[in-house]
């Protein structure tokens, strides 16, 4: 039977080359833990399981591959057998360690029993995480097994639901991450309900910081977080987040030198003393998102920042809509003074109506791409502020942007907008569900004005250019630049 078995063609799934055979292993078990809403080593154990009963060169490929026994996620339905199964097959392979789903009461002994199995192999973990859907008890818990361990391959944490005090019958509140103890840190996530600066012993080797604080602090919780900021200068930080809600903090304007920072996020409730300190140089990415209460408007933010992000070519901003009822283009004049140098902007639903004034349109004359984040089906609003922008830049002779729209509009609303802007800039869209009609529509000559650009799943996007060769209209007119009595119909 073998020597018959080899006068045959292997089947083209059992010629794949290792590497690529591993990489669709890897896609396949994500996707399954993802589907099935459960994080857990059983889950993909069972999944392996399956896999290696399909053929024996499956069955080799995954036994002897330690990159696919490397991530162990603990959580109450795991076994112990499965995490030193994963051990065992990991080989000395760097691990990944996630805790999550310990939400219910009285599991605490269960859980120290794993990681008694894990803790003697902390000289290999790469990465740890626990969860939001993680009790404070069993983060103390956890956390009290690492005080007193060394991590030299450690490179990533990120931290979940970080309590505001342990529990009393608990030691003082456990931080395991440390210089001494995490010396090739480099990705710091924290979120929780801080009060006190011994949460954020921030090893000098990180680069990425990200704080979310939960909750507002009152007055005097808040002294430390001056003295937290001000240590991000002695950290060579390419990226920082911070986000949530405090307030009534001071720090001097220009007071934190953050050299290296090439990515700042800033959510923060009140972030005007903060962006007024930074000092960044090499800054080129800046995202500012409302968090629920910003209370201050960027008129006092930005007024005074002239050119202070010269290097900044990406502004993200959101959610500035639901904080002021009476923005006029003086506000947006700040924000353009503050960033001058704008090649891409990225606006969230709603701020564009608020953003884009004629009056500033003046601005950002290196700007080369305008996102719009929108899911309105009624595009009036956004129309009365966009094309007399779009037109006005037209008029002053600047370089023809690419706007895109990014959400679920419905045919309609393409139409109205490629109907109204499709002579004054390039459009895209993407995350439109796709209907054959919206296709069709708007033709002449069988072309449609729409073009499949792309497709990923159900939501394909969409391009058209302006001037292009494509048949757009029967009779098509263009906005010409210094015309201003000529307009697209």
């Amino acid at each position: 039977m073998e020597e018959l078995a080899r006068q045959f063609p292997r089947p083209p799934i059992s010629r794949l080359p290792n590497e690529l055979l591993l990489r669709i292993f890897k896609l396949l078990l994500g996707a399954a833990t993802l589907e099935d809403g459960m994080r857990t080593s059983d889950l993909q154990l069972s999944w392996k399981q399956g896999l290696a009963g399909v053929s024996r060169h499956w069955r080799d490929v995954i036994l002897n591959s330690p990159c696919l026994w490397t991530t162990i996620m603990v959580t109450p339905v795991c076994k112990a057998a499965s995490i030193k199964v994963h051990l065992q097959r990991s080989s000395q392979f760097t691990l990944d360690v996630e805790v999550c789903s310990w939400d219910h009461p009285g599991r605490e002994d269960a859980l120290k029993d794993l990681f008694v199995i894990l803790v003697p192999h902390a000289h290999r973990w790469r990465s740890f995480a626990i969860r939001d859907n993680v009790r404070e008890t069993y983060i103390y818990a956890v956390l009290d097994e690492l005080q007193q361990l060394s991590f030299p391959l450690l490179t990533r944490v990120s931290l979940s639901n970080v309590p505001i005090s342990p529990p009393e019958e608990l030691a003082p509140k456990p931080v395991f991450f440390r210089q001494g103890t995490c010396h090739r840190l480099k990705y710091l996530n924290l979120v929780g309900d801080f009060t006190d600066a011994a949460s954020f012993q921030i090893p000098l080797s990180v680069t990425t910081v990200s704080l979310d604080f939960r909750f507002d602090l009152i007055e005097e919780e808040q002294h430390w977080i001056p003295d937290l900021f001000k240590s991000f200068s002695c950290l060579q930080l390419t990226s920082l987040t911070v986000a949530g809600y405090i307030s009534n903090y001071h720090l001097p304007p220009n007071s934190i030198q953050l050299p290296l920072l090439e990515k700042f996020v800033c959510n923060l409730s009140h972030a005007k003393a903060l962006v007024q300190a930074i000092v960044t140089p090499s800054l080129s990415h800046m995202e500012c998102r409302h968090p629920g209460s910003w209370g201050e408007s960027p008129k006092n933010i930005f007024t005074g920042l002239e050119s202070k992000f010269t290097g900044v070519h990406c502004l993200a901003l959101s959610e500035l809509y639901s904080m002021f009822q009476n923005w006029d283009s003086t506000e947006t004049k700040d924000i353009c003074l503050a960033f001058p140098n704008i090649r891409h902007l990225i606006l969230g639903n709603g701020d564009a109506e608020l953003m884009l004034h004629p009056d500033v349109a003046t601005h950002w004359q290196y700007l080369e791409s305008l996102t719009i984040h929108s899911d309105a089906k009624d595009t009036s609003g956004l129309l009365d502020r966009l094309l007399p922008w779009l037109k006005r830049r037209c008029d002053l002779s600047q370089p023809v942007i690419r706007v895109r729209f990014k959400g679920p509009m419905n045919g309609r609303a393409i139409s109205s907008l490629y109907g109204a802007l499709h002579g004054v800039c390039t459009l895209e869209w993407s995350g439109v569900v796709y209907h054959p009609e919206v296709v069709i529509c708007g033709t002449a000559d069988d072309q449609p004005w729409l073009e499949l650009l792309e497709v990923s799943g159900p939501f394909p996007s969409f391009t058209c250019h302006p001037r292009s060769v494509m048949s757009v209209r029967s009779t098509r007119a263009e906005y010409v630049r210094g015309c201003r009595n000529r307009e697209p119909s």
